[in-house]
């Protein structure tokens, strides 16, 4: 295939689908992301546009292998009743609307950092549903909060989504798990004050209309107390073990551990250990791993046509003083990660960065890209895949969550407000050290 065609039809199918993604609604059938990426992965590799070992290289594996491991454990802890019963124990407390706001932005804010966004984002979406039929208000609001709260608190550790995680294993940085909790930390928390005050001030008058009765979190909620137990020590393992990769290279110790094995090793322990491995199973969310393989393959398809190149060409050029390539990198980030979501996009970059010259002393450039392409994911739906879980379990409960144009509308707010706080927090860091 010529390469000029190629180019030509990549851009055709890249608009096909994703103007699919953003209407999602022919005749009144709804389509799943899921299976509209799936086509689209399957046309670049039906019309040749990228050769089969290519396609299959550009799935990134560790992510892959990362996102089944903590599928597992949270379909463990989901199965069991465990996770919904921390979470009712932790929004008991939430006396009124605001306080629930401020309750689902934070502490399932700060768990994604530690049990990955898109995992919180499966489990805590229908929990939040039922919240919102309790307090009889729409579910948009407190989704929308979900999301942001999920995206903003995952960005302050490696493996609180799969960019950072890829990031993580490729950028060179000697110590990330203390990097990004060193610079991202206190971002994270002003991100999630200033939201809070944003969604507030938007939904102020359809929150004032709920009626908040008791969340009451009770032994009842925990349907397998073996599974509970068995899930929760592993999971606890994993994370301390995530802690002890961090503790591992600050020494210096060689190894080739990284975060997606100890996900995966964990996972399976739990599999192999636990007597209801059919229910664990069936409780994975495959239809996000299968978004994820075709979205590696299906932007595979559009980098090997040149379609990419096009899209980063209208994008302001990264050189090597240090405060215009932070924000170029930043703003790259927002912009790219709406056209192929944050994950692809940054397994893109990531080559085009260490072409540049950058190594892993270079941090500051690494956090730029790690924070504005997580923050990014908060402007549209297709901006980070915690989004496209949302609206998906939602929907599989028949239940509407939102619309594009009304995420975008709080978006765009949240995400300009979030980029200043993480730029200001940057440009401190760059002249401090």
């Amino acid at each position: 295939m010529d390469v000029t065609f190629a180019t030509a039809v990549s851009l055709v199918i890249f608009v096909i689908v994703y103007g699919l993604i953003a209407v999602r609604n022919i005749r009144g059938i709804k389509l799943p992301i899921w299976s509209i990426m799936f086509v689209g992965a399957l046309a670049v590799l039906l019309l040749q546009i990228i050769p089969l070992d290519e396609a299959f290289r550009s799935i990134n594996f560790d992510v892959i292998f990362f996102l089944i491991g903590m599928f597992i454990l949270v379909s463990g802890l989901e199965a069991s009743g465990l996770l919904r019963y921390i979470t009712i124990k932790i929004l008991e407390r939430a006396k009124t609307p605001d306080r629930m706001l401020w309750f689902i932005l934070l502490v399932l804010g700060v768990l994604s950092a530690f049990l990955m966004n898109d995992t919180i984002a499966l489990v805590a979406t229908p929990i939040v549903l039922g919240i919102a039929r309790q307090i009889q208000v729409r579910s948009t609001p407190l989704l929308i909060t979900l999301a942001f709260g999920i995206t903003i608190g995952s960005m302050m550790t490696p493996m609180g989504n799969p960019q950072n995680l890829l990031i993580s294993l490729s950028s060179g940085i000697e110590y990330p798990f203390w990097s990004f909790l060193q610079y991202l930390g206190a971002p994270t928390l002003a991100c999630i004050g200033v939201t809070y005050l944003i969604i507030k001030r938007v939904y102020k008058k359809e929150l004032a209309r709920a009626t908040v009765s008791q969340l009451v979190a009770t032994k009842e909620l925990i349907t397998d107390f073996k599974l509970a137990r068995l899930s929760s020590i592993i999971t606890i393992i994993v994370t301390i073990g995530f802690f002890a990769i961090g503790f591992v290279n600050a020494f210096g110790i060689q190894n080739n551990l990284n975060f997606s094995h100890v996900a995966l090793i964990g996972g399976l322990a739990l599999f192999v250990t636990s007597p209801k491995r059919k229910e664990v199973l069936r409780g994975m969310n495959w239809q996000i791993i299968v978004f994820f393989v075709s979205m590696f393959v299906f932007m595979g398809g559009l980098w090997h046509s040149g379609v990419i190149g096009i899209f980063s060409s209208v994008f302001p050029h990264i050189d090597r003083l240090e405060h215009s390539s932070m924000l170029n990198v930043v703003l790259t980030s927002v912009g790219l990660s709406q056209l192929m979501s944050n994950v692809p996009f940054v397994s893109i970059y990531l080559p085009v960065l260490h072409d540049l010259g950058y190594v892993g002393q270079d941090t500051l450039i690494w956090i730029a890209l790690a924070g504005a392409s997580t923050l990014a994911g908060n402007l549209t739906i297709l901006g980070a895949a915690s989004n496209v879980i949302i609206l998906e379990t939602a929907e599989k409960r028949k239940e509407k969550a939102f619309s594009f144009i009304e995420f975008l509308k709080v978006g765009s707010i949240v995400t300009a407000a979030n980029i200043a706080i993480l730029c200001s927090f940057l440009f401190a860091y760059s002249i401090l050290i």
